[in-house]
């Protein structure tokens, strides 16, 4: 096939370049060598949106000075930092256009020790650096205890912010990138994975998995595996991939009113190669990020530890005592990934040898500036001779995936009798209806995860324990595939591998 952009990777960067190429008279091809468009760096995300101006660039911003002496603490014209504050303006109206749900986040930053209490000094110093310090407030230890009575006793004072933060669930707005480009005539290729690229008459030829693509540019947002798809075609310069692991834990539902009061963030004055926080997600769950950057050299080390699994929960009752291992539903790993050419900002840029290869190399937050990625990297296309014609059918809005749980019992009735699945629930932690998984899978859900992702189903207390074989029986049904070849992400991870009693002829 033939197609005048390709672009490698289909998580929130990819995705979001496809959504905003789409609206240009263009040739745009998205491929992702996964079945689904949240498997990697996307699928392991905080969640949290914040501005280029926020606190939590504050924390980056400090951490670069104690990592490099001797850099500048503020660069307001830095690519980061433009692209912080462009993408956090950009990000409420368009997830108002594509039907995601989110929540403002309030966000507590607290001090328990005299040292802490330093850096929260130096927060506070740098918030009036960048022009942000009536956004923020300094609390005393009686307000931070009257604000949050679950957060420890340690607590000497805080720093508080509610104007420069978002929540949101990250596959949920990948998917919604993608279905919005789809709609508007993005062709996506998933379990599709490149193994070659080589020049041909000012433009490429991509190998892949399911067939040859002949491109004229190649946008490379690859994540995890960036480095290994601009080596294919000679396209990396002086640039290198480190990555780093942490576990996180997502905490029961019920929780959710009785461990926040008035906050939905609370965090501890970071450190260099370790964080702490609790997040209250936009579904209701509270969530436990704590712990330190663990090096590794393997891209799909995703496997959970019982240490790790330790020292999430230790840290994490460090600032909320009041909870316990056993309100755990679920722990995961999230694998980051930075550049060694300038591990502080992102690789935007043509290849020196490859003036269409254009790398996107992003470091977190990458949710945050995503849409303004986008812009700026259809621009840089624009710049490099790409014809960009507005189209006049262009469509923004997507709509989102009906939750039968937020409906009131009129509207259930109507839709119970337009539709007999949806009076079938097959989820019970989240009330998920046989209706929406069918929707789910009409929508491009694949996997017993693409289905969790898009539906919440499995996402509760017991963790498919009720509704998983339900899953995995309308996935094979509306697939057309026996129950044996349904997988909960992807090839190697098939749920059943024989049919009952097969073992015994």
């Amino acid at each position: 096939m033939e197609t005048e952009i390709l672009i490698i990777g289909a998580g929130i960067i990819g995705a979001s370049i496809a959504r905003e190429l789409s609206r240009y008279k263009a040739s745009v091809t998205v491929v992702e060598k996964s079945p689904d468009s949240f498997t990697g760096q996307t699928k392991g995300s905080h969640g949290l949106v914040y501005s280029g101006r926020s606190l939590n660039m504050a924390f980056s911003l400090i951490l670069k000075s104690v990592m490099a002496p001797g850099s500048p603490l503020w660069e307001p014209d830095s690519l980061k930092i433009r692209l912080g504050v462009e993408g956090y303006e950009l990000f409420e109206p368009l997830v108002k256009r594509l039907g995601v749900p989110y929540q403002p986040a309030k966000g507590l930053i607290i001090a328990r020790n005299d040292e802490e209490l330093k850096g929260l000094k130096k927060l506070y110093e740098m918030a009036d650096l960048m022009g942000i310090k009536e956004d923020v407030k300094w609390v005393d230890r009686h307000d931070v205890l009257a604000m949050e009575p679950k957060i420890t006793q340690k607590v000497l004072a805080a720093l508080y912010e509610d104007k420069w933060m978002k929540s949101i669930f990250p596959p949920e707005y990948a998917i919604a990138n993608v279905e919005n480009a789809k709609d508007n005539g993005v062709h996506f290729l998933y379990d599709t994975e490149v193994k070659g690229i080589r020049n041909l008459d000012g433009g490429f030829v991509i190998e892949t998995t399911k067939g040859f693509i002949r491109s004229e540019f190649i946008v490379n947002a690859a994540g995890l595996y960036a480095d290994k798809v601009a080596d294919m075609a000679g396209a990396r310069d002086e640039w290198g991939l480190v990555h780093n692991r942490t576990q996180m834990s997502l905490l029961d539902k019920r929780l959710n009113g009785d461990l926040f009061k008035s906050v939905t963030c609370i965090q501890a004055v970071p450190r260099p190669g370790f964080f702490e926080g609790i997040q209250l997600q936009v579904h209701g769950n509270p969530y436990v990020f704590c712990g330190g950057y663990n090096p590794t050299t393997d891209k799909e080390a995703t496997e959970t530890r019982r240490e790790w699994f330790k020292e999430n929960i230790e840290y994490g009752r460090r600032l909320m005592p009041a909870f316990s291992e056993r309100d755990v539903i679920t722990a995961f790993v999230g694998i980051r990934s930075f550049n060694t050419r300038d591990p502080e900002d992102h690789i935007i840029e043509f290849s020196r040898n490859h003036p269409k290869f254009l790398n996107a190399v992003i470091r977190l937050p990458g949710f945050s500036i995503s849409a303004a990625v986008a812009k700026y990297i259809v621009n840089l296309l624009g710049n490099q001779g790409l014809h960009l014609v507005e189209k006049s059918n262009y469509n923004p809005i997507r709509k989102s995936m009906l939750r039968f749980a937020e409906l009131s019992n009129d509207e259930r009735d109507a839709l119970i009798r337009r539709d007999p699945k949806f009076g079938h629930i097959v989820c019970r932690c989240e009330t998920v209806t046989e209706g929406e998984i069918v929707e789910a899978i009409r929508r491009g859900a694949r996997t017993v995860q693409g289905i969790q992702f898009r539906t919440r189903a499995g996402m509760g207390r017991c963790q498919r324990g009720f509704c998983g074989p339900r899953v995995v029986g309308i996935l094979a049904r509306e697939l057309g595939i026996p129950p044996t070849e349904v997988t909960f992400k992807g090839a190697g991870s098939e749920i059943l591998k024989y049919r009952s009693k097969e073992l015994l002829y």
